[in-house]
């Protein structure tokens, strides 16, 4: 007795009803969708920016404020923007990291 192969591509339901209607359609929701996540990073990337030059501002603000009137003012304040900037730090990390799992 010989036991011979039968080879057949094995097809649902729908695969068999998909047509080039079908296939432009996904495309073209494809790259909406591509084209909504590159508006969604420029966007986060402009906000990012607007922090990043608030807080440098906000630095250069109370140096030139504080300094001359106040150092260990000075001092306090720039002990809490670092505990800040730290904690915003790992709080990014700890997230970045829970993500990739």
């Amino acid at each position: 007795i010989s036991m011979g192969s039968i080879s057949r591509s094995i097809l649902s339901p729908f695969e068999s009803k998909i047509n080039e209607k079908h296939i432009d359609k996904i495309l073209e929701l494809g790259e909406k969708d591509n084209e909504r996540m590159y508006k969604d990073t420029q966007h986060s990337r402009k906000f990012l920016l607007f922090y990043i030059l608030i807080g440098v501002s906000l630095f250069v603000f109370l140096t030139l404020f504080l300094v001359g009137k106040d150092t260990e003012l000075f001092k306090e304040v720039i002990k809490l923007f670092v505990v800040f900037v730290g904690g915003l730090g790992a709080g990014y990390g700890i997230k970045h990291y829970k993500d990739r799992k």
